[in-house]
């Protein structure tokens, strides 16, 4: 069985709270090996990865912006606004029977 080494890319990856679709995707772009250690990647492609990564909505920047669009569909006061309001499900799931963990008021 293999160790994963601390400077492997998946663990730089991970710092910055990319999931694995995320990681496989970036790395394929770029032609990386996600397995390489970091001191094998030239500066180019490393350089590229780190644009990449900040460009792109991962970790806390897509927590924001989920956080941005639920306060906005909130203020506009929709249906969908009205159900986060209240903490019920907002997808439709029936709440007669299940979602007693959803309808609990939590303060």
């Amino acid at each position: 069985m293999k160790t994963q080494k601390a400077n492997d890319l998946t663990n730089l990856l991970n710092e910055y709270g990319a999931g694995n679709l995320a990681k496989k995707i970036l790395t394929h772009q770029l032609g990386i090996n996600s397995r390489l250690n970091v001191s094998f990647v030239k500066q180019k492609r490393f350089n590229q990865l780190n644009t990449s990564l900040n460009k792109s909505l991962i970790g806390k920047k897509l927590h924001d912006s989920i956080k941005e669009k639920i306060s906005f569909i909130k203020n506009n006061k929709t249906y969908k606004g009205l159900r986060h309001k209240a903490s019920l499900p907002v997808r439709g799931q029936r709440t007669h029977t299940n979602a007693k963990t959803c309808k609990k008021k939590f303060r």
